[in-house]
């Protein structure tokens, strides 16, 4: 009898321990759905996330035979948004991509009254704009992708002077976000 019970919990606790990694193998299986909508919440999205959210905005600045490109990573610890910026830019200027990356600091944004986001929210028309526009801004998170067209070089010059100026306050002094000085080979 004492054996057929001992034997009895012996196979109770066996189920049980396997169930129970079951359980904790089915919940680490699932992925994380993110509930922010960028088109709905653009204008306020950092409010909208939370720790397991992460956005990547992807910055076209390439022109003619500059090429760069910024990878802005937001994410989110408790209530403070953080901003982690990667800057990639071929060195030549011959189109050689030959490429220099840039990882920059983690930032803490200091978004008073949603300032970073205002930056984006005030070009959603360019949202609109298709065709064979170039693009400056690629903002990704799970459900979403919007992109930011330009129209033609001049504009696309002006939105890369505006980005420059966005990203000084937030790296302020940086030389990566001074416009380049063009030099007269005549001069």
């Amino acid at each position: 009898m004492k054996i057929k019970f001992i034997f009895s919990f012996f196979l109770i606790s066996i189920c049980l321990t396997s169930c129970n990694k079951k359980v904790q193998s089915e919940s680490k299986n699932k992925k994380y759905i993110s509930n922010l909508n960028l088109r709905k919440n653009l204008s306020d999205f950092t409010d909208h996330m939370n720790t397991r959210d992460t956005i990547k905005i992807i910055v076209n600045l390439s022109m003619e035979w500059w090429i760069r490109r910024d990878e802005l990573v937001v994410t989110k610890n408790d209530k403070t948004a953080r901003i982690h910026t990667i800057v990639k830019e071929d060195t030549t200027y011959e189109m050689k991509f030959q490429m220099r990356t840039v990882k920059m600091e983690k930032i803490d944004i200091k978004n008073f009254d949603n300032k970073f986001e205002a930056h984006f929210a005030k070009r959603t028309e360019r949202t609109k704009l298709k065709g064979e526009n170039n693009w400056i801004y690629k903002i990704i998170n799970q459900k979403d992708t919007l992109t930011f067209y330009t129209k033609g070089l001049g504009d696309k010059g002006s939105e890369v002077v505006e980005y420059f100026d966005f990203m000084d306050n937030y790296y302020p002094g940086n030389e990566e976000f001074q416009p380049i000085n063009l030099v007269d080979e005549n001069e």
